[in-house]
C-alpha cells in the first residue's frame, strides 16, 4: 500500500504556454507541489525531479497537463508487490482528440528509477531513445488524473502532433518494417503496434481541426507518421530540443505559413497515408471533427484501481 500523501509531486515544464497557469491550478490544490523548469532534455528533466525528491516514490507532472483530479495525491494505492518497482502512468484525456490513454499523463516513479535513467538524449540503446515505457519496468493504470492540452500556441501543437504521429509507429521502441520486412508496410504496422495504438494514430491523424491550432496538431500528427514510416526518419530526433526547433523554423513555418498551405498539406499527407501505409484516417470537417472527440474515449488498458 503506498500512501499517496507522502509521495513528492514535481512539476515539469520547458517552454509550455500553459506552464504557468497549470502550475499555479496544482500547487494551489497540492501546496507540497515542486518544480523543475528550463532543464534541456527529458531524461535530464525527469534526473532533476528525482534529484529534488526525498520521497520513495515520485509523481512527475508535465507542464501541458491541467490535473482535474486532485484529490486522488491524498489516497493511497493498492499494488502487489512486483508492481513496487514499475513506473505507474496514469491516463490523461486529450483535449485536442478526446483520447484517454498515458501519452502526457501523471507518472508515479520509483524515485530510485528517475535517478538512474538513460533514456533520450542520454539513451545507451536505440529502444531508449524516444519513450521510457519500454526501457525501465512501465505499468498503464485505467485512470484519469488530468486533462493534456497540447495547443496553445502553433508550435506546441505541431510538435505535440509530429511527436504523437512518430511514437504510435514504435512498438517496443522499434519500427515496424525492422522487425516485419517481408510484410507490406500497412500490414507490418498494424501488427507492429497492435490494434489500441494503430486506433490512436488513427485519431490523432483526424481529429481535431476545429480546436484553435489544431490544423497545425493534425499537420504534425500525418507528417511524423510518413517521415518515420515511409522516409527513413531516424525516431530518436523528437527528444533533440535542437534539432525540434531548426525544423520548425527552418521547413516548417516557412511552408505552411498560411491556413490554405496546411489544408493542402493536411490532405496531401492524408492521400499519402491512405495509399502507401493502408491508413485509414478521415479528413472530418469542424462540426464532425468536434462530435467524434465528444463521444470517443478508445481502447483502455487495465490496471490496480487505487483507494482514495
Amino acid at each position: 500500500m503506498i500512501d499517496l500523501a507522502a509521495c513528492d509531486v514535481v512539476f515539469l515544464s520547458f517552454d509550455e504556454p500553459n506552464a504557468e497557469a497549470h502550475f499555479a491550478h496544482l500547487a494551489a490544490a497540492v501546496p507540497r507541489t515542486r518544480r523543475v523548469h528550463g532543464v534541456r532534455g527529458f531524461d535530464a528533466a525527469h534526473r532533476r525531479a528525482g534529484e529534488i525528491a526525498t520521497s520513495a516514490h515520485v509523481f512527475t507532472v508535465d507542464a501541458d497537463n491541467l490535473v482535474t483530479d486532485p484529490g486522488f495525491f491524498a489516497g493511497r494505492l493498492d499494488l502487489s508487490p512486483r508492481d513496487l518497482g514499475s513506473v505507474l502512468s496514469f491516463s490523461a484525456r486529450n483535449a485536442l482528440n478526446g483520447l484517454e490513454y498515458g501519452n502526457g499523463g501523471v507518472k508515479l516513479w520509483p524515485r530510485a528509477t528517475l535517478l538512474g535513467l538513460r533514456t533520450h538524449e542520454h539513451a545507451g540503446r536505440p529502444e531508449a531513445a524516444v519513450d521510457f515505457c519500454w526501457t525501465v519496468p512501465y505499468f498503464q493504470i485505467n485512470r484519469v488524473l488530468s486533462e493534456v492540452h497540447v495547443t496553445g500556441t502553433p508550435a506546441q501543437a505541431f510538435r505535440a502532433g509530429f511527436r504523437e504521429g512518430v511514437k504510435l509507429n514504435l512498438g517496443g521502441g522499434r519500427l515496424a518494417y525492422d522487425v516485419h520486412p517481408d510484410l507490406p508496410r500497412g500490414e507490418a504496422l498494424l501488427r507492429h503496434v497492435g490494434a489500441a495504438n494503430h486506433e490512436r494514430l488513427r485519431i490523432w491523424c483526424s481529429v481535431g481541426i476545429d480546436v484553435a491550432h489544431g490544423d497545425w496538431a493534425l499537420l504534425g500528427a500525418r507528417l511524423g507518421c510518413a517521415m518515420v514510416a515511409l522516409d527513413g526518419f531516424d525516431p530518436a530526433r523528437v527528444a533533440d530540443y535542437g534539432w525540434f526547433a531548426r525544423f520548425w523554423q527552418e521547413e516548417i513555418l516557412p511552408a505552411h505559413d498560411t491556413q490554405s498551405d496546411r489544408t493542402a498539406a493536411i490532405a496531401r499527407l492524408g492521400r499519402r497515408l491512405r495509399a502507401e501505409l493502408g491508413l485509414a484516417i478521415a479528413d472530418l470537417g469542424a462540426e464532425a471533427s468536434a462530435f467524434v472527440r465528444s463521444v470517443y474515449r478508445g481502447r483502455r488498458a487495465s490496471g490496480p484501481m487505487p483507494v482514495v
